[in-house]
């Protein structure tokens, strides 16, 4: 299942006016998670590449906000959870610095 399938199965639906701003790089994919986080990441660094009271930005953090949970959520349902939800705050904390 591709990253945009698992997405579009998510309850409830993304709402229309975000899923504009959600991209991925990598929809091919077999684990969601990396996909999911490395999606949420790229979404945070666009919307810290536009500084002060941006609403672009805004846009691109809520995605960043979205992708990063749903990675969470996915992340849960596998196994070595905690493992697999470190390697995400690893991977958020590192992308901004």
């Amino acid at each position: 299942m591709s990253t945009r399938e698992w997405l579009d199965k998510r309850l409830p639906t993304v709402p229309d006016v975000l899923r504009r701003w959600i991209s991925f790089t990598d929809e091919g994919s077999p684990d969601l998670v990396p996909a999911l986080t490395s999606a949420g990441v790229a979404a945070l660094q666009r919307a810290v590449r536009l500084p002060g009271r941006n609403r672009e930005a805004a846009f691109h953090l809520l995605a960043a906000d979205a992708l990063i949970t749903y990675a969470c959520e996915a992340a849960a349902d596998g196994e070595r959870v905690e493992n697999r939800l470190s390697w995400i705050l690893e991977r958020v904390a590192g992308s901004t610095g």
